[in-house]
């Protein structure tokens, strides 16, 4: 019997400057950084989950006329077993500079050159499709 596939939607944010990405770092999920956002709870549409993840991981706000939907990118999580993640990106802009929140230990920028180590197979993605379309270097 196989197992189930487990799938997973989150909502991101790529905040771009310096045509690099920001990028944070959950203390549970090791040296791997992932886009700023999450997981929608009950009743949330994108614009208002990724609202809440913002303030809640960086302590800022997005700037909401800034907003452009740039695409869906999917990839398996790391460490676990038949479980993906879709993430709808978002392109914007922050209303000031980011902080971590409890829940985040490090927020960096990134280019295309970010270290294997700090990839998701969903984030490998993201800055691959970045570069091609030439937001990031």
């Amino acid at each position: 019997m196989s197992a189930q596939t487990i799938e997973l939607k989150k909502v991101g944010l790529a905040v771009i400057k310096d045509r690099k990405m920001l990028m944070v770092r959950n203390a549970k999920h090791g040296d791997a950084f992932s886009t700023l956002g999450g997981k929608f709870e009950a009743g949330e549409d994108d614009m208002a989950c990724l609202k809440r993840e913002v303030k809640e991981e960086a302590d800022t706000e997005v700037v909401s006329d800034s907003l452009e939907f740039l695409g869906e990118f999917r990839g398996a999580i790391l460490g676990r077993e038949n479980t993906f993640i879709t993430i709808r990106l978002y392109k914007g802009d922050l209303v000031s500079e980011p902080v971590p929140s409890s829940e985040i230990v490090e927020i960096r920028y990134f280019d295309s050159n970010i270290p294997q180590k700090h990839l998701t197979p969903a984030s490998e993605q993201i800055f691959a499709w970045l570069k091609t379309h030439d937001y990031i270097d």
